[in-house]
């Protein structure tokens, strides 16, 4: 059996940054200590074990094997016996009834299929499709391939589960960061587009979304605001200091300037829109009916910025509002 779909966090970082102490949590259990000999040398047997996927002695991972063990640290897990057979040399069952021996799934294996469950439970229980921010400046801040909102709220559905079987009440703190009762979760804000994702038309997008490209370390100024309402779908403008200089409030500006580049039928920032204009730190044409203020400062020539625009606004990301009537 084989998919296509991807899990949203990782199995380390994003787990640990929920929760530091996950390590305890690993599902393991400790066996009854009542090996006994069998008819091979150096091979005991433990019987009533419970099921094993993973044998550890004092911590350490032991070998399961599927034939007869016959090498240190070997195991075989029979599940009609419901018992396992462990082969140690120059050991005896005084000793090994005075180890611990503990039982669960691999550690990571375990990780890895919660991560799974988690990205599917959060595939499902949005009502709208999750994309990957791939691609050059598209990625978040931290490098995640998706939307911090989504990998977190992954990281903790996945913790949660992982931590149910031994604190019940820690587990439904966790979740209720992404989903609760009162709607304030963020999966629960996702849902009812109080909180929109980058690849979604939202109002942010609608708004205008000013980044940072390649800006000189003496820069000091920047773009404060944005304002208006786009007249295309979608478009990255390329904002560019095409002079260089220092703005400074109540001296008259004349050498800084600004231009701009949208994109065309062949690509992104290719056509001038606006041409080599003065900054006035006014508000001042970007490009499809959306403009920009800049602030005083020091700029550098070929300082870049970026504005992302969309006239299109996607409802399901609109946060839905109410209003309270009453009859008098």
């Amino acid at each position: 059996m084989s998919t296509y779909y991807e899990s949203y966090c990782d199995t380390t970082t994003d787990l640990l940054f929920i929760e530091p102490y996950l390590g305890e949590y690993d599902h393991k259990r400790v066996l009854p200590s009542n090996f006994t000999t069998t008819d091979t040398s150096n091979q005991y047997q433990l019987n009533n074990s419970g099921y094993i996927s993973q044998l550890y002695r004092d911590g350490i991972e032991m070998t399961a094997v599927t034939d007869n063990p016959n090498a240190d640290n070997e195991y075989n897990y029979s599940s009609s016996t419901d018992s396992f057979q462990f082969y140690l040399a120059s050991s005896s069952v005084s000793a090994l009834n005075s180890a611990v021996f503990e039982s669960s799934r691999d550690w990571s294996d375990l990780k890895t299929e919660a991560v799974k469950r988690a990205s599917d439970f959060v595939r499902s229980y949005l009502p709208f499709p999750i994309y990957p921010n791939k691609g050059v400046g598209t990625a978040d801040a931290v490098g995640s391939d998706y939307p911090e909102i989504i990998v977190r709220s992954t990281a903790v559905m996945a913790v949660e589960s992982l931590i149910r079987p031994y604190d019940t009440e820690k587990a439904d703190q966790i979740k209720s960061q992404a989903m609760n009762e009162q709607g304030t979760g963020w999966l629960d804000m996702l849902r009812k587009g109080e909180i929109s994702l980058y690849s979604s038309e939202s109002e942010q997008k609608y708004k205008g979304i000013v980044k940072t490209i390649t800006i000189n370390a003496n820069t000091t100024g920047g773009i404060l605001d944005v304002k208006g309402k786009a007249s295309t779908e979608w478009d990255a403008v390329k904002i560019l200091i095409s002079a260089g200089g220092t703005i400074t409030a109540g001296s008259a500006n004349t050498t800084v300037k600004y231009s701009t580049y949208t994109r065309n039928e062949k690509g992104l920032k290719l056509n001038q829109d606006v041409s080599e204009e003065i900054i006035d730190c006014g508000w001042q044409p970007a490009a499809h009916h959306m403009w920009i203020r800049f602030s005083p400062g020091l700029y550098t020539t070929n300082d870049e910025f970026e504005l992302e625009v969309s006239g299109v606004l996607d409802q399901s990301f609109t946060p839905i509002k109410s209003v309270k009537a009453s009859r008098y």
